[in-house]
């Protein structure tokens, strides 16, 4: 497969991210292309689970969309919140408990890290749904995802997307110390 579909995919990756760190509502358009080119891409790599992902991107980026495009009405305008440590270990124990429940499905299908990516789609869907929500912790979430997926992806040969998902986990330490500058006006 041609580098500069991935180079694409990469580069829009990139802007969603910077663009999310700075809660601009334009980070999910740029999230949405970069989530289409990854559908193809693994889609072509045979890599399935990695797809169903991608696909819930698109679709959390369309949700993401329209609840951060709310701004014109106060009433309705979400803005930066955190949770209680309670309430992030239930999110963290409600993921734990279907990381091995989507591993066991990810296995029959073939996938070789069946767990790997179950933990990395679980956690992910969770941390699309708290930065939609704007939750200041979807941004630790993030930074352990994105370097368990650096790794994964190294290992199945997609060094580029791996070293995209190292510098989300710098952006998304970054984004976390904004939104809490954010949220302590």
């Amino acid at each position: 497969m041609d580098n500069w579909l991935e180079y694409a995919g990469v580069a829009f990756g990139i802007i969603y991210v910077l663009l999310a760190s700075r809660s601009n509502i334009w980070c999910w358009l740029a999230g949405i292309i970069s989530s289409a080119i990854y559908i193809y891409i693994n889609l072509t790599h045979q890599l399935f689970q990695d797809a169903i992902l991608q696909t819930y991107y698109v679709v959390a980026g369309f949700y993401g969309w329209w609840l951060w495009n709310k701004k014109g009405n106060t009433e309705h305008e979400i803005s930066i919140t955190s949770l209680s440590l309670q309430q992030n270990m239930i999110l963290i124990c409600f993921g734990a408990l279907l990381v091995p429940v989507l591993g066991f499905v990810f296995s029959k299908l073939g996938n070789s890290l069946s767990y790997f990516d179950s933990a990395v789609t679980i956690f992910s869907f969770i941390a699309t749904w708290m930065t939609a929500k704007k939750i200041l912790e979807n941004w630790l979430f993030w930074i352990v995802i994105d370097l368990v997926a650096a790794v994964m992806y190294y290992i199945k040969h997609l060094e580029l997307t791996s070293a995209l998902y190292v510098f989300f986990a710098v952006i998304a330490a970054y984004g976390y110390f904004e939104w809490k500058k954010t949220l302590a006006k």
